[in-house]
This record gives structure tokens, C-alpha cells and sequence, in this order.
């Protein structure tokens, strides 16, 4: 047995490397070189999108600028919406990115660093319906992302309106059902409707028929007590101290 001590010694020296950027990351509060997995949704403008093969948005700014506040290396994986809880729980992912609504419901299965943006849910229909507003959609249908916070907003008023849910995986088939006319309208993230008006300019496709329902915060989400809730919400400080992260906002026209 006494011989086998050399290799258990080895083990643990290899192993002491091995996590040693992650232990002595955070011994001083002060990240050093560690690698963080990034979970993020391509198709959630003006907060997490894909162009030219990189990711932007609101989101994915303001992360990559605490990166490198906090001495983080970002590494990306593209991911589903309603795959990025999922993924948290299953410690896949270290930090999920996109407009992410805190809920009750989610607080109850992720952490959540600090809000950096405000937002609720609005219905929207095509410019030319003849929808003007709540009320008229009685009897009609509404498209919904699912694992949505508009999903749960929308779930909660269904019976009030007289409407009925259909549950779509991501925003381009909710637009496509919508275009197409087997919705008559579509319930979504504020800042996401107020970035397409904006694109759309004097030609826009839709109109929105409600006010902002249920508002709350934005955030990034991150696996039940994960040790990288304080990083980040260190370097979201910096960022709002400094009017960084309201320049970032601005980048997009959102304020």
C-alpha cells in the first residue's frame, strides 16, 4: 500500500492544477484567468442574436465587458431559449444569456445576478389587422414562445381576453403563424417588439395592442448557488458606476 503514496500524491498534484485557476479565481474575490461556459440564444434581438458568426446584443455586450473587468474567458455555446434553464440544472452551463425574465419560477431553480434591464411582455398583430386593442381579440388566437415569462403573462389573462394559447418554440415561427394568419396575434418581450419597430422604421410590419404587461427585470441566470452570481454582479456595478452599461444599451437605441 505504502508504495501506491508516490502515485495518489501525483493525482492530487494534477488535480490541484487542474482546478487551480477556479480555486484561486475566487480566494481574493478577484478572478484570474478562469473559464466560464456561456449558454446563448441566437434569435433574441436587441439581447442575444448572431451576426456575422459572432454573438451581439445587449447581453452578450454587457457579459463580454465584465469578462473583461473580471478577468473571465467567455466561451459560447448557441443554444435553444428554452433550452438554457434546462442546461443550468444539469451543470452544462455556467451562465445563460438572453432576455431572461426573473420569475418566482425560475428564482425557485437558478440564481439570478442583479437586473440590468426592464421589460415586460406587449401583443402585437400585423399593422393591417383590424385589432385595435385587447378587447378585440376575443375568440382569437395568440402565439407564445414556449419557456417564455410572455408564455406564463399570457397564460394568466387568456380567460380575461377569451383567447386561446398556441405554443410556438421560437420567435420566427410565432411571427411566421402570425404572417400567415393562423394566429391573430402574438404576446412577446417588450424591449424585442421596441427593437423591431425601431429596424422596421417607416415600414412597420406590426402594431402593438396592449400596454406592457407584468414588467420586471432582466438578468443573467446562472446554476443554484453558483460561485459566479458575485463575479458578475461585481462587474455589472463597475459597469453601471462607470455609465458603461447604459452606453451599451444605447448602442442599441434602448435605453
Amino acid at each position: 500500500m505504502l508504495k501506491k503514496r508516490p502515485c495518489i500524491a501525483m493525482f492530487l498534484c494534477i488535480a490541484a492544477a487542474a482546478f487551480g485557476h477556479s480555486s484561486a479565481a475566487l480566494a481574493d474575490g478577484n478572478p484570474t484567468n478562469a473559464t466560464v461556459t456561456v449558454g446563448a440564444a441566437p434569435d433574441a434581438p436587441p439581447f442575444s442574436y448572431i451576426q456575422g458568426g459572432k454573438f451581439l446584443g445587449i447581453s452578450n455586450d454587457i457579459l463580454r465587458r465584465v469578462g473583461k473587468l473580471e478577468n473571465l474567458d467567455m466561451r459560447y455555446q448557441q443554444m435553444a431559449f428554452d433550452g438554457l434553464i434546462p442546461a443550468l440544472q444539469v451543470g452544462q452551463l455556467d451562465i445563460a444569456v438572453s432576455g431572461i425574465f426573473i420569475t418566482k419560477e425560475r428564482q425557485a431553480i437558478v440564481d439570478f445576478s442583479t437586473p440590468y434591464f426592464i421589460e415586460g411582455a406587449l401583443v402585437i398583430v400585423p399593422v393591417n389587422s383590424g385589432i385595435k386593442s385587447l378587447s378585440d381579440l376575443k375568440g382569437n388566437t395568440i402565439a407564445c414562445e414556449q419557456g417564455s415569462a410572455a408564455l406564463k403573462v399570457a397564460r394568466q389573462h387568456a380567460p380575461e381576453w377569451g383567447v386561446n394559447l398556441r405554443i410556438l418554440q421560437d420567435p420566427a415561427s410565432m411571427q411566421l403563424a402570425m404572417r400567415s394568419g393562423d394566429v391573430a396575434a402574438m404576446i412577446y418581450d417588450s424591449a424585442l417588439v421596441s427593437y423591431q419597430l425601431r429596424v422596421e422604421g417607416a415600414k412597420p410590419t406590426i402594431k402593438i395592442v396592449s400596454p406592457m404587461l407584468d414588467p420586471t427585470g432582466i438578468a443573467f441566470a446562472f446554476p443554484k448557488g453558483s460561485k459566479w452570481v458575485a463575479v458578475v454582479n461585481r462587474g455589472i456595478a463597475k459597469l453601471k458606476a462607470s455609465g458603461e452599461l447604459d452606453a451599451i444599451a444605447k448602442t442599441y437605441n434602448m435605453n
